[in-house]
């Protein structure tokens, strides 16, 4: 007789029970694991994203601690901004190479984290060391030929443009286009806001014998590096073919750069190392690479603003004045029949005449808080018209004047007025959402350097009430966010010899 553990056999007849029931516990066994499943992937979904988050935010903080701790120092001006230049060059497109093609000269405040950047146009006419004179992006083919050392032809260069814009550059960095769309490969694609459409039917073909057309929409583009090298290059667009549109192009895409590296994407490791590949290879610069890593801290934070040099400016116009308008185009055949621009106020003799340029280069890099504030500005004339007598200015036009010398020097003035109301004091007035005292300060402390401000209101929205054509009171807001009101003493201010319209004497900065 076969003997058997009691176990063994609790076993077997626990085992002819689950037999009998096989079918039914496969079925369960199956729902069991699809809802373990599904619960999983809810759970472990988050869970992957909070921890790539997590490492993300705890890298940017030990780069800000190192940045912080190691880094050193950049140089500083007077009033406390770094100052660099950023000269882009092509080798390939261009029989005499590197040619510069893009000439930014860029302002830094680190404690407003803003940077300013001036685009210097390609056809500025300029007095050339090494060749009499020339247009400024030949300066710095000519000097690298002289020389065959991108550094040294940089720092030759940095002080021609120190020349034009009145500001101290320690700082250098030259870029090879040639490899900037290596760049923008690595980075798989940049998002740019196109603020109007571009049709250029002439952009010129890989080979330089034909034309390869360029259509780019209205609105956020994605951008792979081919289109964004196009955008960046573009000089054929009707209605939007001049150096100012083109040098405003090249900011859109620099600043889409740094707002995709800065926006936490899909950063592997080997694409880190693509990065820096093409770093080396595409940029020479003499920050040190302590320097660079001080940068770093503010860099996530910093905002860019852009400005040009531009023409078309009426002293008593604003309306077709243009923001930066410190050139103009003078007669063709003075320059061999070349199209070139010239400072305001140079001439064919004397080309250096860089004073008012100096002060609007003054103005936007070491106020830079109005640009962050953006204010819509209007400016009203209330001087009675018996007052305008007694100073000859009856006839003058004298808001016309200052808005257009305001719009001149990048400040959103949006209308002007001549009216004969009466008000005491040249006031600013500031409308708010509330009645404190703490909207467009930076703005006001801009606008002291062209008005005597005696006094601040802050008004809340509400101008005035008016009867409709039904008899019923409304109120009516007014949109714009300053206005400025000229009285007396802005005529008196007028009146001081130190005074000249198309100047800027720059008194206050904090």
């Amino acid at each position: 007789m076969q003997k058997r553990k009691v176990w063994e056999l609790k076993w077997s007849k626990t085992q002819k029970k689950i037999t009998a029931n096989d079918s039914n516990s496969k079925i369960y066994k199956i729902v069991l694991l699809c809802v373990s499943f599904i619960l999983i992937l809810f759970l472990i979904q988050p869970f992957a994203e909070g921890m790539k988050t997590f490492f993300k935010n705890t890298a940017r903080s030990t780069v800000k601690v190192l940045s912080k701790t190691v880094g050193t120092p950049m140089q500083k001006d007077e009033f406390w901004n770094v100052n660099m230049l950023l000269v882009g060059y092509w080798w390939e497109w261009h029989w005499w190479g590197y040619l510069a093609d893009s000439t930014i000269v860029v302002s830094w405040d680190p404690d407003l984290w803003a940077i300013s950047m001036l685009s210097i146009p390609r056809d500025l006419y300029v007095n050339n060391p090494l060749w009499w004179t020339s247009r400024i992006n030949s300066v710095f083919t000519q000097y690298y030929w002289r020389t065959r050392d991108l550094h040294e032809a940089a720092s030759w260069y940095v002080k021609q443009i120190e020349k034009i814009v009145g500001l101290n550059i320690p700082y250098y960095a030259t870029i090879d286009f040639s490899w900037f769309k290596k760049i923008v490969d690595d980075l798989w694609w940049v998002d740019i806001n196109v603020p109007y459409a571009l049709h250029d039917y002439q952009y010129p073909d890989a080979n330089l014998k034909g034309y390869d057309p360029l259509h780019v929409e209205e609105w956020w583009q994605h951008m792979d590096w081919n289109l964004a090298l196009k955008y960046a290059r573009s000089r054929h667009a009707e209605g939007h073919a001049s150096d100012f549109d083109r040098s405003f192009r090249q900011q859109l895409v620099i600043n889409a750069i740094k707002d995709k590296l800065l926006s936490g994407w899909n950063l592997t490791l080997w694409k880190a190392k693509d990065l820096y590949d093409g770093y080396v290879q595409m940029v020479n610069t003499n920050v040190s690479l302590n320097e660079m890593l001080w940068w770093v801290q503010y860099l996530e934070d910093a905002k860019m603003y852009t400005f040009w040099l531009n023409t078309s400016y009426s002293y008593d116009r604003f309306n077709i004045t243009q923001k930066g308008s410190f050139l103009y185009t003078p007669q063709r055949d003075l320059f061999w029949w070349a199209s070139v621009l010239l400072p305001m106020w140079a001439s064919a003799w004397n080309l250096s005449h860089y004073d008012t340029i100096h002060q609007y280069t003054d103005f936007i890099s070491h106020l830079q808080n109005f640009s962050v504030e953006n204010a819509k500005i209007w400016v009203n004339n209330w001087v009675t018209k018996d007052i305008l007598r007694e100073y000859w200015l009856q006839n003058a036009k004298i808001a016309w004047r200052l808005a257009a010398k305001m719009k001149r020097f990048w400040l959103n003035v949006t209308e002007s007025k001549d009216e004969e109301e009466y008000y005491e004091l040249t006031t600013v007035v500031v409308n708010t959402e509330s009645s404190k005292e703490e909207w467009f300060e930076w703005t006001i402390q801009a606008l002291k350097n062209f008005i005597p401000v005696d006094q601040v209101v802050y008004n809340t929205w509400v101008v005035k009430v008016i009867v409709d054509d039904y008899w019923n009171s409304v109120e009516v807001y007014d949109w714009v966010d300053v206005q400025v009101i000229l009285w007396k003493s802005y005529l008196d201010y007028l009146a001081n010899e130190k005074f000249k319209q198309d100047e800027l004497i720059i008194n206050y900065r904090d």
